[in-house]
């Protein structure tokens, strides 16, 4: 690993040529308006959380999910550029529960990812440039996926 002062001096050369302050401001900006959207809908949702670069999400309920102690996570991932939708749990005592109810759900997991229960690709080539498609996108996927979810926690699958 490169000494952190060195980073930080490649960071603020990255930062000084514009175009990184653009794109992560488009990014959360994006997000707020999928926020919005999501309030609209009727869902509880939480603030924004902007993160370290790595990823940003908004945190979407219902009030069965709530009940159980569990949320939706609408997350945007930096590294890769895609969104993917996580339910995870208030605490890790809860997520490791659940991880079990949902075990047999094939492909929707990745062991790495502590934050999530289950976990699923929204876009993995979202076109900024086309904002109400792609929230439209967005917000019905997540809608399916918080289908899939409560069908599973009724014991339908």
């Amino acid at each position: 690993m490169k000494p952190l002062t060195e980073l930080i001096q490649a960071y603020t050369s990255t930062v000084k040529q514009g175009d990184m302050p653009l794109a992560y401001r488009g990014i959360l900006e994006f997000l707020g308006h999928l926020r919005s959207r999501f309030m609209k809908s009727g869902y509880e949702v939480s603030g924004l959380y902007p993160g370290y670069m790595d990823m940003s999400y908004v945190s979407v309920n219902t009030s069965s999910l709530k009940e159980r102690g569990l949320k939706i996570a609408v997350v945007y991932l930096h590294g890769t550029g895609c969104f993917e939708v996580w339910l995870s749990a208030r605490n890790r005592t809860l997520s490791e529960q659940y991880a079990t109810t949902f075990q047999t759900v094939q492909g929707f997991h990745n062991d790495e990812n502590l934050d999530a229960i289950l976990e699923r690709t929204l876009t993995s080539s979202p076109d900024f440039d086309e904002p109400e498609q792609l929230a439209e996108l967005i917000e019905r996927e997540v809608e399916r996926f918080i289908q899939d979810v409560e069908t599973i926690l009724e014991g339908g699958r």
